[in-house]
């Protein structure tokens, strides 16, 4: 790779690692686990064979490394038929490492937060085209409130449950509220108890926020010395929920 992009080999895996967040070395061990880790799943190739294919010295160091990676060895990836897409490498795009690159803003502060009580709609999600919809919803019911002019703290907040990989995830568009009663039965009322989060900040329209994720669960969490310590995140869209051209928005990941 060095001498195709015409580098020394040193200037080259600096200069990598300064751009996508992680050595050659690494960025190329995480797509082969990534791809033979949907091999597993899409087909019933023996694991010694996809080790090999994958360019594995031998089905023990592929286990070990796929067991850093995922959590869990080959076989029992395949017998739970499930994949975590946050841990999944993708190949890189130019749009993800332009948006990685900003800014130092992608730095994690880690914070302290009491409870969150929230009010708003929440869904099962199988296919991310609904998260919109149900926005248009929820400002339809607060504009039916009595305090529809009241300021508000939006927020959207995903919940992963067991299994989630096959039966997709929950989802839940809401605002900040001290009441435990919602003003429209459609509204329910959730509490998020005091956690440790990492904080991160999002900047760009709300289409990029993958591209967000994707860098804090693929690149930050792998790399760092902390693991999730509840199955969601928190989005933090302030009082200006508007999508212009650079918003900015925060992200909370529980950890420990």
């Amino acid at each position: 790779m060095a001498d195709a992009a015409g580098y020394s080999l040193y200037h080259f895996c600096r200069v990598f690692n300064g751009i996508v967040h992680h050595t050659p070395y690494d960025y190329l061990m995480r797509r082969r686990l990534s791809e033979s880790a949907r091999v597993m799943i899409e087909t019933d190739r023996k694991i010694i064979d996809v080790a090999f294919e994958y360019q594995f010295n031998s089905p023990e160091t592929y286990s070990r490394a796929f067991k850093r990676m995922f959590g869990m060895p080959p076989y029992r990836w395949r017998n739970q038929r499930a994949v975590d897409e946050r841990l999944w490498m993708p190949r890189l795009t130019l749009e993800y490492i332009q948006h990685i690159n900003k800014g130092d803003y992608l730095k994690p502060v880690l914070v302290e937060r009491e409870a969150l009580r929230v009010m708003g709609l929440m869904s099962l999600v199988q296919d991310r085209m609904v998260i919109p919809h149900l926005w248009e919803i929820l400002t339809q019911e607060l504009g039916r409130a009595e305090s529809a002019s009241a300021l508000r703290e939006y927020y959207g907040i995903a919940w992963y449950p067991r299994g989630w990989e096959r039966d997709g995830f929950f989802y839940m568009v809401a605002v900040e509220t001290k009441s435990l009663d919602g003003p429209h039965p459609a509204l329910v009322v959730k509490v998020i108890p005091s956690l440790t989060y990492a904080r991160f900040v999002h900047k760009g329209p709300r289409r990029d926020l993958e591209l967000t994720l994707d860098y804090i669960y693929q690149t930050w969490l792998p790399q760092s010395d902390m693991r999730l310590s509840h199955p969601l995140e928190i989005e933090y869209y302030g009082r200006d929920f508007s999508d212009h051209k650079e918003p900015e928005w925060e992200i909370y990941i529980p950890i420990k």
